[in-house]
């Protein structure tokens, strides 16, 4: 009878640990303090976002080439969430307000979440000719860095 108990108790343990971080609820965005607002440049912010394109870019690349299939690209949309959740804006402004479209087109998905992203989307898309055209005009520059493929 104690070890029916022992092992009752070891799985609903288990299955309470296992299920205390499951939640497909977005997490909360981080607001940037005002200091650090302040400091923001729109060359910060265009630089920060081109870490956004190279996940996006490769994740693309390697489901064209066959290397991965699209569960996988998108684990890589839903990581991009999180990282263009994490570039920082200085609150006003083209650049700002294009970074802003592009979270909104594609919110930040929490860790073990598995909904879709809006990474490729239309919104998405639109907003990325935006932030292209703002960085261009604040004279800033985006980057993508490709290491998949050969």
């Amino acid at each position: 009878m104690k070890y029916w108990n022992v092992l009752i108790v070891s799985f609903a343990l288990a299955g309470a640990l296992a299920l205390s971080g499951c939640t497909a609820d977005s997490a909360p965005a981080v607001s940037p303090t005002p200091s650090a607002m302040a400091s923001t440049t729109d060359a910060v912010t265009c630089s920060a976002f081109g870490d956004v394109l190279t996940i996006t870019a490769n994740a693309d690349a390697g489901l064209r080439d066959g290397r991965m299939a699209t569960q996988e690209q998108q684990g890589w949309y839903r990581l991009a969430t999180r990282v263009l959740d994490r570039v920082p804006t200085s609150g006003s402004g083209d650049v700002s307000e294009a970074t802003i479209a592009l979270r909104d087109a594609a919110p930040v998905i929490s860790l073990g979440a598995m909904t879709m992203s809006g990474i490729g989307s239309a919104e998405w898309n639109d907003g990325l000719d935006k932030l292209s055209l703002a960085c261009a005009d604040a004279g800033a520059e985006t980057a993508v860095a490709m290491f998949t493929g050969g």
